[in-house]
């Protein structure tokens, strides 16, 4: 790579059509990225962001088949028609969904993976292997096998095996959306690092603009393919306003509580190593639980133990009769099974469920139905199985980073049926990240972390974390 070769990026009108679509995911686009420079993009789920990285990465139309017109310049040279691979040194892409980017069985061969590829010396894909692995806080991860790890521990490792390529040019695509409070703030220092230096263009998706503050980024919203707004760094920006999440602001459910649904009675659980001892709770009728806390935690496999898709080591689990469990995945792709949004939604479907083109439309998924639902957005995947598990009217409701990808409105619309189901007698249990979210919606609180919990409401769980020197994972940190 010479050193005099420029990182300003160039897009000219550029369009670009899916073969399954009746419409462009990007039309007409035009922007310029000055070297140096952090640039959000922001926009409503399905709106082009994701396809935008695709494009700069040279992922399509080489990899990904679509109809391309319009230009990207990097430093001054078209990209139209460069392999990816011969890109690489240059623009790196972390992934929406880091299942679709890791490809090695260990930790450390995942990072060391694009530096030999690179055919650089040994000394020197260790020292980059250690330094990135160190860098994004899963130094302790090195040998672990990479099937294992949480979606959080994958979305740091997919992070650090693109760092350690060095390329001049990053594009994020929804970097935060698995991180614990710990792991955002890892990565934003070392994305503030570069920032400071001006040695990195960073182009980052993002729908939690809370988490890219302390970058200063220029900030540019999509719509249906189109650029409907820019905004300076720095600029104060009403995001609800705008469509953006922000602070939530949730009126009371005004739900009764009412009998126990589940019980859960001094169980353990855990893999090579205990993930938690003795927890104990009960949840009843009409009440939502928020479970919090660090990647790697136990969060997903508590899901998986109430809905008996795995047993306790130790101790019960009780589900009252009649209890209808509706588990919606944290990958989408592990309970898609159709060739079609319209053959997903009436698999199984029950005689009794609603009427399809109307819960697609409600999800925001209309003009969808023949397309394959492995094709769509990961935020439009997220809401198929969010409308396929309501059809079948559960009464426990089990939720795994439901929010990932969605707009604020299509948040308001998840929240809105969890409330349907506990209005109606249910139990919703949530899985997040976004810890504002959590102290606006739910009753309780439960963070897990290896071999600790609390249970409590939200002021007293975060009032003890605040105590346990563990403020990251409280509402304030966030804003």
């Amino acid at each position: 790579m010479s050193s005099s070769e420029r990182f300003d990026i160039a897009i000219s009108n550029l369009c670009v059509r899916y073969p399954d679509r009746d419409s462009d995911a990007l039309v007409g686009f035009s922007e310029t990225i000055a070297e140096g420079e952090v640039v959000a993009v922001a926009g409503p789920s399905g709106c082009g962001k994701t396809t935008l990285c695709r494009a700069l990465a040279g992922f399509v139309p080489s990899m990904i088949p679509a109809t391309v017109s319009g230009d990207v310049l990097l430093g001054g040279n078209s990209i139209r028609g460069v392999a990816p691979e011969m890109l690489a040194t240059r623009v790196g892409l972390v992934q929406q969904d880091p299942d679709a980017q890791i490809c090695t069985l260990s930790a450390w061969q995942e990072v060391a993976f694009g530096p030999e590829n690179l055919c650089l010396p040994a000394a020197e894909v260790r020292a980059r292997v250690d330094r990135c692995l160190a860098e994004l806080g899963i130094a302790h991860l090195r040998d672990r096998v990479t099937t294992t790890l949480s979606g959080g521990e994958k979305q740091r490792l997919a992070i650090a095996s693109i760092l350690a390529m060095e390329p001049r040019v990053l594009l994020f695509d929804e970097p935060t959306a698995n991180l614990d409070p710990r792991g955002v703030q890892a990565l934003f220092a070392t994305l503030s690092g570069f920032a400071r230096a001006g040695e990195r263009t960073l182009v980052i998706i993002e729908h939690r603009i809370d988490a890219l503050r302390a970058l200063a980024p220029r900030l540019v919203l999509l719509d249906r393919g189109r650029t409907v707004e820019r905004y300076p760094a720095r600029e104060r920006i009403d995001y609800a306003e705008v469509g953006l999440r922000g602070a939530w602001a949730l009126p009371s459910a005004g739900a009764t509580i009412g009998t126990p649904r589940v019980t859960v009675d001094r169980v353990s659980f855990g893999y090579d190593e205990p993930l938690w001892r003795d927890l104990s709770f009960t949840l009843r009728e009409g009440e939502v639980l928020a479970v919090i806390g660090p990647n790697g935690g136990g969060k997903t496999s508590l899901l998986r133990l109430l809905a008996g898709l795995a047993a306790p080591q130790a101790g019960t689990i009780e589900r009252a009769s009649g209890t209808r469990v509706g588990f919606v995945f944290q990958h989408p792709h592990h309970q898609i099974f159709e060739r079609s949004v319209k053959r997903e939604m009436d698999l199984g479907r029950p005689r009794d469920a609603g009427n399809v083109d109307t819960e697609l439309r409600d999800a925001r998924l209309a003009g969808l139905e023949e397309a394959a639902p492995l094709s769509l957005s990961l935020g439009e995947q997220r809401r198929l199985t969010m409308a396929t598990t309501l059809a079948r009217h559960p009464n426990l409701l089990l939720l795994d980073e439901p929010f990932i990808g969605q707009d604020r409105k299509n948040v308001l619309w998840m929240i809105s049926r969890l409330r349907d189901v506990v209005a109606a007698g249910g139990t919703a249990i949530l899985v997040t990240h976004d810890i504002p979210l959590a102290a606006a919606l739910a009753d309780r609180i439960l963070y897990l972390d290896r071999g600790m919990w609390l249970l409590g409401s939200p002021s007293e769980v975060f009032g003890r974390l605040r105590n346990l020197g563990e403020a990251a994972f409280t509402p304030e940190a966030w804003s």
